[in-house]
């Protein structure tokens, strides 16, 4: 099997205030998941109020069918392809969608990747995209961890 990934983002257009847009998003992962799960994709989706910025790994022909009906859904304006490409293996094999909202607890990563104030995808490149979303796994994979972990 061919392995690819493919980044996007898009403009949040729900409606709403702060807990009208994280039920959303946590409607958007939750029905992700469970078709990704169904598609065999893995990935990642990084939201930051105004933007959706997500990364979807598999079949090219699922990935792709995947993105198209992201496209059609309304919650998702102004969708831009930023990268596809051949990938060796899954980079977010434990996640049919793993979601990341931007919070003061994630902020430090943001940082890290010289992003201080208003995300502003158009000006990342796919490798950079790719790069956040791995440090935001990796924090919400040790969050998970220091969780299950004995007192």
């Amino acid at each position: 099997m061919s392995l690819h990934q493919l980044i996007y983002y898009s403009r949040n257009t729900a409606a709403g205030d702060d807990r009208e847009m994280l039920r959303q998003l946590r409607d958007i992962v939750a029905v992700s998941q469970a078709n990704n799960s169904r598609d065999g994709i893995t990935g990642a989706l990084i939201f930051d109020k105004q933007w959706f910025v997500q990364i979807l790994e598999g079949e090219m022909e699922r990935i792709e069918a995947t993105y198209n009906r992201i496209a059609r859904d309304p919650r998702h304006g102004t969708i831009t392809l930023v990268e596809t490409r051949g990938i060796p293996h899954r980079q977010f094999a434990e996640w049919a969608m793993g979601g990341t909202m931007r919070t003061p607890e994630v902020q430090e990563i943001f940082l890290r990747h010289g992003i201080g104030g208003t995300l502003d995808p158009a000006r990342l490149k796919g490798g950079a995209i790719l790069a956040l979303a791995l440090d935001l796994k990796a924090y919400e994979m040790e969050k998970k961890a220091a969780i299950a972990r004995p007192a």
